[in-house]
């Protein structure tokens, strides 16, 4: 049997004529030690070990090399609260003398404690859910330690835009033929019919993209050239149908692959083309238009009201708490904004418990109703802080109407923060569905952890300052 060996280099302490050791001294009042001092470890472990074990990493000290959980769990949490991808966290951890002692390693003597792929591997396999809980947990800590309420929830849609080029329709034509072609390449190498007639109708696309771009000259012509465009990617994924039929099961694991690739580029046009055409005849974007074929579920997302009209991504539903700490998901492009003001409810119960309720509710006009109004009453929601379309009335006395207009502004202002360049909500260089989400989770718990680093040494401050 193969000797199995741990991929993490091994580097063994400097010779004992070269050691060196600097004693440093550092204040129980930085704000990682206080926030060290403040968390829930306990359970924060729990929920990464649960999550660790779906992945199929080794937590229960089963056969092999064991997964260090007690060294994962400060690390992880450590990497959401600097912000920093696997690579900075790795060379973070051999110099910073403050990280060390956050993850209790001021006694190790080596530098290194773990390479920047497998800090990444332990961050990706917590994934989207694990997460998610883990800033759930974080969000119920804060209202324990009374630097949070819940009596307010503000609530919002933003859109979380991935870092593409602007979404022309040339453009997402080519890369749903740069993917068929990389699939069919596959599939030609091991001999499959008819793979390389497909193949050549993609080079067939490549051109008229290209003619499109540099020569074609007024919207007739450009028109024209998509017009073939579309037809020639008809053909294309019918010659590819053929050959997904024609190779069968066979083939091995790069087969399977790239029929998988294929079957789900067919599954992308039948939806893509008809949104072209209709852009096409009309002038105007398709509800839910897919605007990039690697990242299906990113779509074209219209507003009817303020700023752009048309924007292009992933639809979010944000939770704003008093301090300004957040929790939210990703929902569907389509999803209806006259519903969202009852599912913010849900996610609010879900975290803090079925039996509770904020005393009021902000959302934006988008979620005005009389239904919607009603049933959140019904719920058990005292102040629907919704304001009116038109000239309805607002479903909120006076004096509350400031503090709805307040909860607003400072909910745009905190989706303001999470785009920014430090969080990064937006603009992130994932190429899958489930990698964006896991980013735009990490994002919110970044926010949040600092929110409450933040808070606990001005709190410490202000105890400090009134003892004197």
């Amino acid at each position: 049997m193969k000797e199995q060996k741990d991929s993490m280099p091994r580097i063994a302490a400097a010779p004992e004529s070269c050691l060196k050791l600097v004693s440093i001294y550092v204040s129980d009042n930085h704000p990682l030690l206080q926030l060290k001092r403040a968390l829930d470890w306990e359970a924060i472990r729990a929920v990464m070990v649960k999550h660790w074990r779906k992945a199929g990493k080794n937590v229960d000290g089963g056969p092999g090399l064991p997964w260090p959980v007690e060294l994962y769990v400060p690390l992880v949490v450590l990497l959401l609260v600097k912000v920093y991808h696997s690579r900075q966290m790795e060379e973070h951890l051999r110099e910073n003398v403050v990280a060390r002692l956050f993850m209790g390693l001021e006694q190790q003597l080596e530098a290194q404690i773990r390479d920047h792929a497998n800090i990444a591997r332990a961050v990706e396999a917590l994934g989207v859910a694990g997460i998610a809980e883990v800033n759930q947990l974080i969000v119920k800590q804060v209202q324990a330690l009374g630097l949070s309420s819940t009596e307010v929830l503000s609530s919002d849609t933003t859109v979380q835009e991935p870092a593409i080029g602007y979404p022309n329709e040339p453009g997402i034509l080519k890369g749903l033929a740069e993917r068929c072609e990389r699939a069919l390449r596959k599939l030609h190498k091991r001999g499959a019919k008819g793979a390389a007639e497909a193949i050549e109708k993609a080079k067939e696309i490549y051109r008229l993209v290209k003619e499109h771009h540099l020569f074609a000259r007024g919207k007739e012509a450009k028109d024209e050239l998509l017009e073939q465009m579309i037809a020639q990617t008809r053909e294309l994924i019918a010659q590819a149908e053929q050959v997904i039929k024609q190779i069968g099961r066979l083939g091995g694991r790069v087969a399977a692959s790239a029929r998988s690739k294929l079957r789900e580029m067919s599954e992308v046009a039948k939806m893509l083309l008809p949104q072209i055409e209709q852009w096409m005849k009309t002038g105007l974007v398709a509800k839910g238009k897919i605007i990039h074929a690697g990242l299906r579920e990113a779509r074209a997302i219209v507003k009817r009201y303020g700023g752009k009209k048309v924007r292009f991504g992933y639809k979010w539903l944000i939770h704003r708490l008093k301090g300004g700490y957040l929790f939210g998901k990703r929902v569907e492009a389509t999803a209806d904004e006259r519903q969202m003001p009852l599912e913010s409810l849900n996610d609010y119960r879900e975290v803090f418990g079925l039996e509770q309720t904020p005393e009021m509710s902000v959302y934006d006009r988008g979620g005005s109703t009389p239904k919607t109004i009603q049933k959140l009453r019904e719920e058990g929601v005292s102040k629907v802080g919704i304001p009116p379309r038109g000239k309805a009335a607002w479903p909120v006395e006076a004096e509350d109407q400031l503090k709805v207009k307040s909860e607003r502004g400072k909910t745009e202002g905190s989706i303001g923060t999470l785009k920014s360049k430090k969080y990064g909500l937006s603009h992130r260089q994932e190429r899958r569905t489930e990698t964006q989400s896991a980013a735009g989770q990490r994002s919110i718990c970044s926010l949040n952890l600092n929110l409450l680093m933040r808070d606990l040494s001005r709190a410490r401050k202000a105890a400090g300052a009134a003892q004197v």
